[in-house]
């Protein structure tokens, strides 16, 4: 019963504070009619490349560049959380740690994916929505 009465109590408690949260956005000093900058990330291909010493080595010879992506090809997405339409989910789970921390910061940075026969590089960079 002592834990019930704990949980409760303590859900309680949390709802009040996050309630609370509401007002921080004027105490911050941005009024409640203006709106947040809203972003985009641009995705281009820097370069799809292609270790043919591995692919001879250790595939028989077999393989060629990504066949999923062109160099230079651009994407731009609006939410970092969803996978552009064309993209490969393999390359979005090898640069999504990139893509959301280039929506926080702003920084432009490169990621690549981690296919080591066949890697494709990509510029990630945030642009006004």
């Amino acid at each position: 019963m002592e834990r019930r009465r704990f949980l409760t109590g303590t859900v309680a408690a949390s709802a009040c504070a996050l309630a609370g949260l509401g007002g921080t956005a004027a105490a911050a000093g941005t009024d409640a009619g203006q709106t947040q900058k809203k972003y985009a990330c641009k995705l281009t291909v820097l370069r799809r490349g292609f270790e043919k010493e591995y692919a001879d080595k250790y595939r028989n010879g077999q393989g060629a560049p990504c066949p999923k992506f062109k160099d230079g090809q651009e994407f731009t997405i609006t939410s970092q959380w969803a996978l552009p339409p064309g993209f490969c989910e393999w390359a979005w789970g090898d640069i999504r740690t990139y893509i959301h921390d280039v929506f926080a910061t702003g920084a432009t940075t490169v990621g690549c994916c981690t296919d080591g026969f066949r890697p494709v590089f990509f510029k990630i960079e945030r642009i006004d929505a």
